[in-house]
């Protein structure tokens, strides 16, 4: 869990939608079951394999020290998601969640849900796919496009 730690410690203010850690990327041994999303104002950590109390004590704590450094004075909102067996357990560990949730990404709003759900309306690691999108958009002028993956 260390990598996760390290990361944790690291990481910026982003202000669009993104991923902060991939541990199923394999790059980080150990950490295979970890990613962090950061959905402003709220971060999402997943799990994909069971975790105790006190492995999330410690990534609270983490986080709640890097909060500390990043936007003082404001509150830490954190959700931890366990996903197993196409089911997800959800819980907000600390702070709120804004409803509606809207998040940006190089200028496109997206609507998400967090606290439901395996899935949130916005998947963080197709960030170049969207990219390539409007790309090929900007080429096309009076183009469309029609989202077919999400309702």
């Amino acid at each position: 869990m260390q990598a996760l730690l390290d990361a944790i410690a690291r990481m910026p203010m982003p202000a669009d939608a993104c991923r902060i850690f991939h541990g199923r990327g394999g790059l980080y041994p150990g950490c295979e079951q970890w990613t962090l999303d950061a959905f402003p104002p709220v971060w999402l950590l997943t799990s994909f394999q069971p975790v105790e109390e006190a492995e999330l004590a410690s990534l609270h704590d983490a986080l709640s020290a890097r909060w500390v450094q990043l936007n003082p004075g404001q509150p830490l909102n954190w959700v931890f998601q366990y996903r197993h067996e196409a089911r997800a357990e959800t819980r907000l560990m600390a702070g709120s969640v804004p409803e509606p949730h809207v998040v940006n990404e190089n200028g496109a709003a997206f609507r998400v849900h967090l606290l439901r759900g395996l899935n949130h309306g916005f998947f963080v690691d197709m960030a170049e796919g969207r990219r390539r999108v409007r790309e090929l958009v900007a080429a096309r002028p009076g183009a469309k496009v029609l989202n077919r993956c999400c309702a």
